[in-house]
């Protein structure tokens, strides 16, 4: 049921034939193209007159999905961390996000999100032991049990990105088996793989 969720949304994808590539430093009628890789590896928002056009980058009242998926970016959440320290560096005084109300400080709800997912790091190392578990498995400690399977879809892939940044900062291990792969806590005197 969980991997069959993975449909859900594509009746709603629609691609533009041959469209216009922009990035990072490009402009759009007076508007700076901003890259913000975290949330998804392409997102770009708009920065003019210290207004920022944040997208699904910077919301006000959730945290946007920070997911590690099939084809991804190696790092999500690093690039995630990255792209609101850029934010900060920005210091818009408005943000309107692709969902939600305006931002008034947006500044402040970068801090925040960063610190949200410091304290999400640090439950995902506690949850580590020296028995190998799945991000699936894991995915329970940081989301809880009380998930519908789309949702819970959304809670494997940002614990796996955790993970993965836990496993880069040498804070847990990654164990790969045949068609699994598992994480544990980071055995003192080891280095990580």
């Amino acid at each position: 049921e969980l991997i069959g969720s993975g449909n859900l949304y594509r009746p709603f994808i629609r691609y533009q034939p041959d469209p216009e590539l922009v990035g990072d430093g490009d402009k759009l009628d007076g508007w700076e193209l901003v890259a913000a890789p975290g949330h998804a590896d392409g997102q770009l928002c708009l920065v003019k007159d210290r207004v920022l056009v944040s997208a699904d980058h910077l919301l006000g009242r959730i945290s946007p999905t920070v997911g590690l998926w099939p084809e991804s970016r190696p790092d999500p959440l690093g690039d995630f961390i990255e792209s609101l320290q850029r934010t900060i560096e920005l210091a818009p005084e408005i943000a309107l996000p692709g969902h939600g109300d305006p931002i008034a400080d947006p500044v402040g709800r970068a801090y925040e999100l960063i610190e949200h997912h410091r304290e999400r790091l640090a439950v995902a190392e506690a949850a580590l032991t020296a028995e190998p578990r799945t991000g699936y498995e894991l995915s329970f400690d940081l989301f809880g049990a009380e998930l519908k399977p789309a949702s819970r879809r959304f809670a494997v892939a940002e614990t796996l990105s955790h993970l993965e940044r836990l496993m880069l900062e040498e804070r847990a291990e990654r164990r790969e088996d045949v068609g699994s792969v598992a994480y544990t806590a980071r055995q003192l005197g080891r280095r990580a793989l």
